[in-house]
C-alpha cells in the first residue's frame, strides 16, 4: 500500500529492483501539458471497458484488465507510442515490445525486467494513489443552510460560502481554463512565500496539499471568527485545521 507520507516525500517509488516510479515535478507537468500528464499516468489504470467498447471484440470476457492492456500495447502502434512516452516520463527508462514472444520488457541492463501482471498491478496502485490524492473530490456541504437558522445566520452562512468559493478558486483555479495550473502556482507563491523555482521543483501532490492546507487554515479562521454571532451550533466545535 502506498502511504501518503511516501507520496508527499516526492522521491522515486521502488517498483522492482532497479526500477522506480517518479511522480514528476510541476516543471515536468508544465513541459508536457497538464492534460497530457494525467493522460500518460492514466495509461496504467485502464479498464477493459475503457480500452475496448462493449461488444467490439468477442472472447475477452474472461481476460483480466492487464491481459487486454498487454495485448493492446503489443498490437496497437499509437497506444504503444503513448506507453513509451509514459515510461520515459514516469520511469526514466526504456521499454521494449516483443510481439513474437508476447512479452514487454522495461528497464535497461541489470534493471531490465518483464512488465508482467505483478509489475502492472503495483504501478496501478501507485497511480491510483497519486491521482486520488491530487485530484480528490471536494466537500461542498460544509455551509449548508437549515430551516432552523435565523435570517442573520443565513446571511453569515452566505458570507462563509462566498469566502469558501473564493478559497476554492485559489486552490483549484478555473476548472475549464487552460492556465489553471499556472494560477495555482502563482497562488502558492503569493500565499506561501515560495519562489517559482521552489514550486516548479514540487510534485503536484506537494503543491496541492500545501494549497489545501492554506484553505483549511483560512476556513477555520473564518468559521471560528463568525460562530459567536450565530444562534445555532453551526460552526461551533469546528475542527482545528491541524485535524482536517
Amino acid at each position: 500500500m502506498i502511504s501518503l507520507g511516501m507520496l508527499l516525500e516526492g522521491g522515486p517509488i521502488p517498483v522492482t529492483q532497479g526500477t522506480s516510479f517518479y511522480q514528476g515535478t510541476i516543471r515536468d507537468i508544465m513541459t508536457v501539458g497538464e492534460e497530457n500528464y494525467w493522460s500518460l499516468m492514466k495509461i496504467w489504470d485502464l479498464t477493459t471497458a475503457e480500452m475496448i467498447p462493449d461488444g467490439a471484440v468477442q472472447g475477452i470476457e474472461n481476460l483480466s484488465d492487464f491481459d487486454v492492456w498487454k495485448t493492446y500495447a503489443l498490437a496497437v502502434p499509437d497506444f504503444q507510442n503513448r506507453v513509451k512516452l509514459s515510461v520515459r516520463l514516469f520511469f526514466h527508462t526504456k521499454i521494449e515490445f516483443l510481439p513474437i514472444s508476447n512479452t514487454i520488457m522495461i528497464g535497461e541492463n541489470d534493471s531490465l525486467v518483464e512488465l508482467n501482471n505483478s509489475f502492472y498491478m503495483l504501478v496501478q496502485s501507485i497511480v491510483k494513489a497519486v491521482m486520488e490524492t491530487a485530484l480528490g473530490k471536494q466537500e461542498n456541504d460544509q455551509y449548508k443552510e437549515t430551516d432552523q437558522m435565523s435570517e442573520r445566520e443565513k446571511q453569515i452562512i452566505a458570507k462563509m460560502k462566498a469566502s469558501a468559493e473564493k478559497l476554492n478558486r485559489i486552490k483549484n483555479g478555473d476548472q475549464d481554463a487552460k492556465d489553471r495550473l499556472v494560477k495555482q502556482i502563482v497562488s502558492l507563491v503569493a500565499i506561501g512565500k515560495y519562489t517559482f523555482q521552489e514550486v516548479y521543483d514540487m510534485t503536484i501532490i506537494q503543491m496541492m496539499l500545501l494549497l489545501k492546507k492554506y484553505v483549511d487554515i483560512q476556513q477555520y479562521e473564518l468559521v471560528t471568527a463568525l460562530s459567536p454571532y450565530m444562534d445555532s451550533k453551526k460552526g461551533q466545535g469546528v475542527k482545528h485545521w491541524l485535524d482536517t
